[in-house]
């Protein structure tokens, strides 16, 4: 599994909006990294929304 695979799974949604800002909304299990790696793709307009629930893992939707 490549990095950016393990970064979308971390993701629930990322929309870029006008004056240049990217808002992105995680799921709220998300590690630190995941939030970092995202200043790091979009820059400084980076805007994190409120978190959504925890991601369903494979297993468990299962």
């Amino acid at each position: 599994m490549n990095e950016n695979s393990m970064f979308g799974e971390w993701v629930a949604s990322i929309e870029r909006g006008e004056c240049g800002f990217t808002y992105i909304r995680l799921f709220a299990d998300a590690p630190n990294w995941v939030r970092n790696e995202a200043i790091n793709r979009f820059g400084k307009g980076t805007v994190f929304l409120p978190p959504r629930q925890n991601r369903l893992l494979d297993s468990a939707a299962a």
